[in-house]
């Protein structure tokens, strides 16, 4: 097959009245060819892919019988949520049909023939002052001077008509992460926005539904519509798949990725935060934005935001759970200890950023550390001397509480029981009086240096907590010393 410029000398060869001999031995083409070519419609145009097309080269392709009835397809009413016609269901219908041949001739037939819909024009518009804020998550891999890589997550947010930022670095996406970012984002901004448009988070839309004149009604998570709620916030998500609708909040996100990640050099997640804060600080009140050509922070100062009523450290965030038979109850393992009275009946947590209250009815059974310090468990005093009512039953649930403390304990605990087995009770009592009293951080210290020494009781550890210095220079000593193991 000859190329559409090969056609082309031929043709203006032969309009200059050069002979078919002297064409040929300039093209090296037939003269047979030649006389064909110059009887083609003009060449205007180099297209080489539309001319074969135009051509039919190439062998027949075993779907020449099916194309009629492809166009037919086409044409069949479907349901909304069903949607167009994919080239897959083509492909299977094709099959059952008799046809033998590869998908990709398939594919190519529906991409060729497919009615092509006409293009409707973008709406773009630009917010009005207070009116939208944007916000979605977003991911970049980070590799630290030492070598070390990281996928750091993030949380952006941003108002549409001043394009003020808000960046927060988060350790994952779920729902009470998008509460408490948001709450920051508008304490930055200084106040609520109208409406907030969302992506497709599967934290704060638990689905979506499709009426029956094709418009989406969006079912919102029951946490997320209270919090919304209670801030005086429209919420709006974005269809997937719908870069028109996205467009905007997507781009935010590209921007952090291209604009603060790209061409930078981190020592440490520390040193992230820090950079961050830094670049905010210009992007919002150095820098003018791109879009208007003013810094956000003046056009900042334009936007009538509703007031704030919450605090990303102190909104409760409201789980319900069930009290478990041991009087305590477990949030994403971590379990928080209530009176025995409420065994078996429901709670209500209220989930502050660092600390837990919780809540029967109206009334308040306990306030416990958000994350205690063993990382576990935490338990009141006052739940605890529930269960030291039974003689029987006190110094084993004393025994439990300190093994939670820390894995320290254990070893501690293990020689004691072994060395004093019929007064163990005694001491274990003792070193949870010691506890009540010194705290948590005392009391561990006393024990990491009572199983170094192999001091084991809790006269021991009183002596540790009441002379600290002088007790590690004499262990110092004893270590030193041959044979010098005090038991």
């Amino acid at each position: 097959m000859y190329k559409q410029l090969e056609r082309y000398v031929v043709q203006k060869l032969r309009k200059k009245k050069v002979s078919q001999k002297e064409v040929r031995d300039l093209t090296g083409i037939s003269e047979k060819s030649i006389q064909r070519i110059e009887n083609e419609p003009e060449i205007t145009e180099i297209n080489e892919a539309r001319f074969r097309k135009s051509r039919n080269m190439g062998r027949p392709s075993l779907l020449t019988e099916h194309e009629e009835q492809v166009l037919q397809w086409f044409s069949e009413p479907r349901a909304f949520e069903d949607g167009p016609i994919k080239s897959q269901e083509i492909l299977a219908r094709l099959r059952q049909a008799g046809y033998t041949g590869g998908k990709t001739a398939v594919y190519e037939l529906v991409k060729r023939i497919r009615p092509k819909e006409s293009a409707k024009p973008l709406l773009r518009f630009e917010g009005l002052p207070g009116e939208f804020s944007q916000h979605d998550f977003g991911q970049r891999w980070v590799s630290f001077t030492d070598g070390r890589r990281k996928l750091v997550r993030f949380f952006a947010s941003r108002l549409k008509y001043s394009r003020f930022i808000d960046i927060q670095i988060v350790e994952n996406e779920q729902q009470e992460t998008v509460v408490r970012s948001l709450l920051k984002a508008f304490e930055h901004f200084g106040g609520v926005p109208m409406i907030g448009v969302f992506d497709n988070m599967s934290s704060a839309v638990k689905s979506r539904e499709i009426q029956e004149d094709g418009s989406v009604k969006v079912h919102w998570t029951d946490r997320f519509g209270q919090f919304v709620v209670d801030c005086g916030l429209i919420p709006l998500a974005c269809w997937p798949y719908r870069p028109q609708e996205k467009g905007s909040v997507e781009n935010l996100v590209g921007f952090v990725k291209g604009n603060f990640f790209c061409g930078r050099e981190f020592i440490d997640m520390e040193d992230i935060h820090q950079q961050l804060q830094a670049w905010m600080s210009q992007v919002n009140e150095q820098r003018p934005c791109d879009a208007t050509g003013e810094i956000p922070a003046v056009l900042l100062k334009r936007e009538p935001l509703q007031p704030l009523h919450h605090q990303a450290q102190t909104y409760a965030f409201k789980v319900s759970v069930v009290v478990r038979p041991t009087a305590r109850v477990h949030y994403r393992g971590i379990e928080y200890s209530v009176p025995g009275h409420a065994i078996g009946q429901a709670v209500t947590l209220h989930l502050q950023q660092e600390h837990v209250s919780i809540y029967q009815g109206e009334r308040c059974l306990g306030v416990h550390l958000r994350f205690p310090e063993n990382g576990k468990s935490s338990v009141l005093s006052e739940h605890a001397q529930e269960l030291f009512d039974s003689p029987y039953k006190k110094p084993y649930a004393q025994r439990q509480i300190l093994l939670d403390l820390d894995p320290l304990v254990e070893p501690y605990l293990t020689e004691l029981v072994h060395r004093r087995p019929q007064a163990w009770f005694e001491d274990v009592d003792l070193t949870y009086q010691l506890y009540e009293k010194v705290g948590r951080t005392e009391l561990l210290a006393a024990i990491e240096l009572a199983v170094e020494a192999r001091c084991i009781g809790s006269e021991y550890l009183l002596e540790f907590i009441e002379h600290p210095h002088a007790c590690a220079q004499s262990h110092v000593l004893l270590n030193s010393s041959e044979g010098g193991t005090v038991k």
